[in-house]
């Protein structure tokens, strides 16, 4: 049960910090652009499409380091807060990208 409760809450840990918290830190150090900007829409049909993109290609590589890597890469201070990876992941996302998790979020906030 603790374990479970340890999962649960380093993967909650860990989308909270890749979808809110790094988006928020890189949108305050850039000056906080207007997010209403009106645009057309090719453009905001594109970025949607980008946006989606950055956002699956994270998800997914946490979906495979649970299932195949056999855990996750959240530390938090130095503590484990999910079980760290027990296997090397060279094939999925990691076969184009060395941090594809990273990558998508990446992706994802060059586009807001």
């Amino acid at each position: 049960m603790k374990k479970t409760i340890q999962n649960i809450a380093g993967y909650m840990l860990g989308g909270v910090m890749f979808v809110v918290l790094l988006p928020t830190i890189m949108w305050l150090v850039s000056g906080m652009p207007d997010m209403a900007v009106h645009i057309g829409a090719l453009r905001a049909s594109l970025t949607g499409v980008m946006m989606l993109g950055g956002l699956t290609l994270s998800v997914w590589t946490i979906v495979y380091m649970k299932r195949r890597g056999k855990g996750n890469p959240m530390d938090a201070f130095g503590h484990e807060v999910a079980p760290r990876t027990q296997h090397l992941m060279t094939e999925g996302p990691y076969r184009i990208n060395r941090n594809p998790m990273l990558t998508g979020t990446l992706i994802l906030q060059a586009t807001c």
